[in-house]
């Protein structure tokens, strides 16, 4: 069952079935499903060596490369934590979010090595960009032994630390269990008729887990495939066509991306069926745009870090709401509450709710916060909204639970 698998076994798994496959496309490279679990591994077996142990928080600090996978995949093998940091974050991001996370060791490129001395307490910094990557313990990944001993892991057992920046401008920092990721990215396979014919381009940033599990999970836990890009590269429309490829998703300003290209219009999207906007609508231009111009359809979704990547979702197949958050993912459930906690009728706006697999452990080292955010057995997300007589979830634009009224 998902409910007893942990990240490794989920990897391990997929390989043996799925071995020879092309699993990871990253310009002229190519990683089989085989070389994806060998190359995790190694980076597990060289962390190991650094004398890391179960527990300890290591920092990804780079851009969309294979690397990154390795890492965010290879470290939950032996129970450690990755974190990932978006590189578009300030210096001072940076170190405060290493400082708090307490990460002994960060995996990064050569741009950050002035960020050293600024943070004492990290042990270790691993660049995978200069010739040291290559020396022991982790050989670029390629050759080297192999840990003999894996620890046993518990499905509930932390996996990431995700650190997401609120509307006020703070920070909170969402720590997901492995019984999160693999019970989230399977969710996903049903509603959106994933299978191992599916390429997904990926084309948003990684360190985003959502990203991470809609992206590299999704598609590992259905046998499909991954085409890694730079994030927002220009070269998406030239991607999709020349790679084939059948699913992209992202956030709305990807679509925005596209729709404004010069190219748009005239692309060769032949190949795309699905297009997932995993934050909320799109917008009705764009949606109308996309989908006059290319043979595929868009769907909207929903889901806080909190909830790791979506809770909610339109149907592929199905009745298809565009505007609307879509149902809750099989084996999720949400509902809208008033400030008493009563749940309310269709149409009638109030707090939206989520419980099941996906909701995440809690906040790190915000014991106050977290038990606040998961009162009564549910996950409060903060958000309004509403739903119509179907049960499709729409987002409010009300943002203060002093306020719930019936939706006109």
């Amino acid at each position: 069952m998902v409910k007893e698998q942990t990240l490794r076994d989920l990897l391990t798994t997929q390989a043996r079935r799925f071995e020879r496959w092309v699993f990871l496309e990253y310009g002229d490279q190519q990683f089989s499903y085989g070389a994806v679990d060998e190359r995790t591994d190694r980076a597990a077996t060289g962390l190991n060596r650094l004398g890391l142990r179960p527990g300890d928080r290591i920092a990804l600090l780079m851009g969309n490369r294979p690397e990154f996978i390795f890492f965010f995949l290879g470290a939950p093998k032996i129970g450690l934590i990755p974190v990932p940091l978006d590189p578009s974050y300030s210096r001072d991001e940076i170190c405060s979010i290493l400082e708090h996370s307490g990460a002994l060791a960060v995996v990064t490129e050569a741009r950050f090595r002035g960020l050293r001395d600024l943070v004492p307490g990290v042990r270790h910094w691993i660049e995978i960009d200069t010739p040291s990557f290559a020396a022991p313990p982790f050989q670029s990944l390629t050759r080297g032994p192999i840990l003999g001993f894996w620890p046993d892991l518990d499905p509930e057992e932390s996996a990431v630390i995700s650190y997401n920046k609120t509307r006020s401008g703070s920070w909170k920092s969402v720590v997901l269990s492995h019984r999160n990721l693999v019970s989230n990215c399977v969710q996903m396979v049903q509603p959106f008729r994933i299978n191992e014919t599916d390429r997904f381009l990926c084309a948003t940033p990684l360190t985003s887990v959502a990203a991470a599990v809609l992206l590299i999970l999704a598609p590992w836990a259905s046998g499909g495939g991954c085409i890694l890009r730079e994030a927002y590269s220009p070269q998406v429309l030239h991607d999709i066509s020349e790679r084939r490829a059948t699913i992209i998703a992202g956030m709305p300003r990807l679509y925005e991306m596209l729709a404004s290209a010069p190219e748009f219009g005239e692309s060769d999207l032949s190949s795309l069926r699905l297009a997932i906007c995993s934050s909320g609508p799109v917008g009705e231009k764009i949606l109308l745009q996309f989908e006059q111009q290319h043979d595929a359809l868009i769907v909207e979704g929903y889901g806080p870090a909190e909830a790791t990547c979506l809770c909610c979702a339109n149907p592929y197949t199905g009745v298809r709401k565009p505007g609307s958050l879509g149902l809750p993912l099989p084996g999720t459930e949400c509902r809208i509450i008033d400030r008493d906690g009563r749940e309310l009728s269709p149409g009638e706006r109030g707090e939206i709710v989520v419980r099941g697999p996906s909701v995440m452990k809690g906040y790190y080292r915000d014991p106050d916060a977290s038990a606040n955010a998961l009162r009564g057995g549910w996950l409060h997300t903060g958000d309004f909204g509403y739903t119509d007589s179907d049960g499709y979830y729409y987002l409010s634009e009300e943002k203060s639970a002093t306020n719930f009224t019936k939706n006109k």
